[in-house]
């Protein structure tokens, strides 16, 4: 079953501070013609055993294309799309990257028929993701394995079970090698439900469970074999991984902060610049958003009032996806 994503929390403050001068802101054929009539002084022949023309001589068996099946044609509309997806100029992290948000933007999770009880068997395959795009673990996760066999990269399909928040269920991932380290990709997961909806314009992507190490999945998934399973150890991508994901919601201009100097080095230089419209966004995997909230409030405070500005102060923060408090500040007269 794929997760659940609560809606943002939303923390509004207003407050008023400084200000300063500063501004920002099928045709139709015509009938063929008839033959003309034959004259009336025309003479009948008489046809002679010579006048009919010899039998046709039959065309040789193997001269006629073969009929293609359902499966052939199945297989062909597969190989097209999957070459559209990569190419060979490609890294193997672009490649990778590519099918995982193929998947997530062209495949819809079937809760509807999951619900109901009356999943078709094509929601269990690689043809239902990528051909109906529609399916539930199982198929995107085939998809994923077919995608990458077809791209030259090593993968492996790992079945078991897992635990959304909601109870443990029957579950499929996958493992993939990107230039020689192993990682794990769950692209179900990283096609949640969004209020309780199934999203089909791809904006509810996210990159938690993109290679992504063993110590991701530690208490979510557990594996039906483990002793088939490759080490992954790496932890190259998480950081950018979390930045992926927070991306829809930045506008620019907007700085990544983690610590209270980075905080007041981002204020400053928008001040400085005369920008009264920006966005601050802060790490709160050590921090509450509401402590960031207000560190960047009472910053900007303290910035204009040091520079003798004189406005009122709008704060809106915005958090609950990849551990990052997005908090957008306004600055009017």
């Amino acid at each position: 079953m794929k997760r659940i994503y609560l809606p943002l929390v939303i923390l509004s403050v207003l407050l008023t501070g400084c200000f300063g001068t500063g501004q920002t802101e099928p045709k139709d054929v015509p009938p063929s013609e008839q033959p003309e009539a034959f004259p009336e002084d025309s003479q009948e022949f008489p046809l002679s055993e010579d006048s009919f023309p010899e039998e046709p001589v039959s065309a040789p068996a193997d001269s006629f294309p073969e009929e293609t099946s359902a499966e052939d044609s199945e297989a062909d509309a597969l190989a097209i799309l999957a070459d559209g997806i990569t190419d060979s100029s490609m890294s193997e992290y672009e490649k990778v990257r590519a099918i995982h948000d193929y998947l997530v933007v062209h495949v819809d999770y079937d809760y509807e028929n999951l619900a109901a009880g009356t999943l078709p068997d094509t929601a269990f395959t690689k043809e239902g993701a990528l051909l109906l795009h529609s399916a539930v673990c199982e198929g995107y996760a085939r998809a994923f394995s077919y995608l990458c066999s077809r791209a030259g990269l090593e993968e492996l399909l790992v079945y078991g079970t897992a635990d959304d928040g909601t109870g443990v269920q029957t579950h499929a991932w996958n493992q993939v090698r990107i230039d020689g380290e192993w990682y794990h990709v769950d692209v179900t997961w990283d096609d949640p439900l969004m209020n309780g909806k199934v999203i089909t314009d791809g904006s509810n992507i996210i990159y938690e469970y993109f290679l992504v190490p063993d110590r991701s999945l530690l208490g979510s998934h557990t594996a039906e074999s483990p002793e088939e399973l490759h080490p992954c150890t790496s932890e190259r991508y998480l950081e950018e991984n979390r930045r992926l994901t927070i991306a829809p919601y930045l506008m620019e201009p907007f700085a990544f902060a983690d610590t209270d100097e980075e905080v007041q080095t981002a204020v400053g230089h928008y001040l400085s610049e005369s920008i009264h419209c920006f966005q601050v966004v802060c790490d709160v995997t050590s921090f509450t958003p509401e402590n960031r909230s207000e560190y960047v409030l009472n910053c900007v405070k303290d910035t204009m009032s040091a520079r003798g500005e004189y406005g009122q102060i709008s704060v809106e923060t915005q958090y609950g996806i990849a551990d990052y408090a997005v908090i957008g500040v306004t600055i009017t007269q």
